[in-house]
């Protein structure tokens, strides 16, 4: 005869769910790298550069503040002297 609970686990067997996890039960380490390398990614894809030009200029995020951006940004990187 089989029981309907066959194969269940007990509920005070159950494994904890890792759903409530937070930053701050990861290592140290682990963080640190985590925001160095999305600092990173931000520099290299010019996200921070934006963020930068939006807070000088004292603009919010839009296609105008964009295309201001993308044209300081080709100005800038004209004007720089080539090497050899």
């Amino acid at each position: 005869m089989s029981s309907p609970q066959r194969g269940l686990r007990p509920a005070a067997a159950a494994e904890p769910c890792s759903a409530g996890r937070t930053w701050a039960s990861a290592p140290t380490w682990f963080v640190g790298a985590t925001r160095l390398l999305l600092s990173v990614l931000r520099e290299i894809f010019d996200e921070a550069a934006y963020s930068r030009f939006l807070a000088r200029h004292e603009m919010s995020s839009c296609p105008r503040a964009y295309a201001a951006f993308m044209r300081e940004q080709e100005v800038s990187k004209a004007r720089r002297p080539r090497c050899c």
